[in-house]
């Protein structure tokens, strides 16, 4: 009975902490937070179609007959504001590490019962019922607030405590009091059987999209590469092609990653972009002896099968 009671007890005694955070932890703890919130994946979301549709401006300008004027300061701007929303997480972090640095250092426990944290000129104490999760991070433990998008949370760097166990016995309390974000995303839970679903149509559009891209870039040169339908001196719309190729190669990567861990639908997805595929080839069958004229706006087909540029 006394060493039931001594185990309880040593089970019990909080966690104890001692800190002060850095710019690296706090932007981390960001980027943590991003990820787990419905507004931070839309964020990321949404500078990944501008990055794409961006990307994809500058290619399509580049191959055009105009491609000596192309936009540089829509070019300039685009990169600006990626690499600022890039960098928003850090000048986030920037702004709360300034106000950290006048509390000074942290010292604080975590039990059954809460977080308490106590600075040279504050205290504080947070009952469990003001976070729902958390995520950990190789150097952190980030709690989340119950609120959607997250507007609480607490830093809790695994370098605080004194004894490396002691990173379990903090993990063991957060599990018991505490959801792990990626819990909702474990194999059998609602949210994950929804997430499958929508993973494997959007992996199944995006193979379509990849054969429309692929069967544009075919019909694209068809003018050029059938001079007995056709004779004479055509717009050379291969770079037009190479892109839809490329952005078709890209489609068909996507549907797959969508997929990756998914069995049953990775190999129905594999079978249906080999499918696809092989439709992208007969379109670089057509595409590829014509590359060599990406700068020009006009092509022939010669007698031989070989392509003649001009630029009028």
């Amino acid at each position: 009975m006394t060493e039931g009671r001594e185990t309880d007890a040593v089970a019990e005694r909080p966690v104890a902490l001692a800190y002060r955070p850095t710019v690296g932890e706090l932007a981390s703890a960001l980027r943590a937070r991003a990820r787990s919130t419905r507004a931070g994946r839309f964020q990321r979301a949404a500078l990944v179609w501008t990055v794409t549709v961006g990307t994809i401006g500058a290619l399509l300008s580049a191959a055009g007959s105009g491609h000596r004027d192309r936009p540089w300061p829509l070019y300039v701007g685009l990169v600006v504001f990626v690499a600022f929303m890039v960098a928003v997480p850090w000048l986030q972090a920037r702004r709360l590490h300034r106000l950290a640095e006048r509390q000074g250092d942290i010292c604080g426990t975590v039990d059954d019962t809460g977080v308490r944290l106590t600075t040279a000129h504050s205290s504080a104490s947070h009952d469990w019922h003001l976070y729902s999760r958390y995520v950990e991070t190789p150097e952190l433990f980030v709690l989340l607030s119950a609120d959607k998008s997250a507007v609480g949370f607490a830093v809790l760097p695994k370098r605080a405590v004194a004894d490396p166990e002691e990173v379990d016995r903090l993990r063991a309390v957060l599990d018991r009091r505490l959801v792990r974000a990626d819990d909702a995303e474990a194999p059998g839970s609602p949210r994950s059987r929804g997430g499958a679903v929508g993973r494997g149509v959007g992996s199944v559009g995006l193979l379509l999209l990849g054969l429309l891209l692929f069967f544009s870039a075919y019909s694209a040169v068809y003018q050029a590469s059938h001079p007995d339908s056709f004779a004479g001196v055509q717009h050379n719309t291969a770079p037009i092609a190479a892109v839809m190729l490329g952005l078709g190669a890209l489609a068909v990567a996507g549907a797959w990653w969508l997929v990756r861990r998914m069995t049953a639908m990775r190999i129905v997805t594999a079978v249906l972009a080999v499918l696809v595929l092989l439709a992208g080839g007969a379109a670089l069958y057509r595409v590829g002896p014509m590359l060599h004229c990406w700068g020009s706006s006009q092509i022939a087909r010669g007698p031989e099968g070989t392509y003649v540029c001009y630029d009028f």
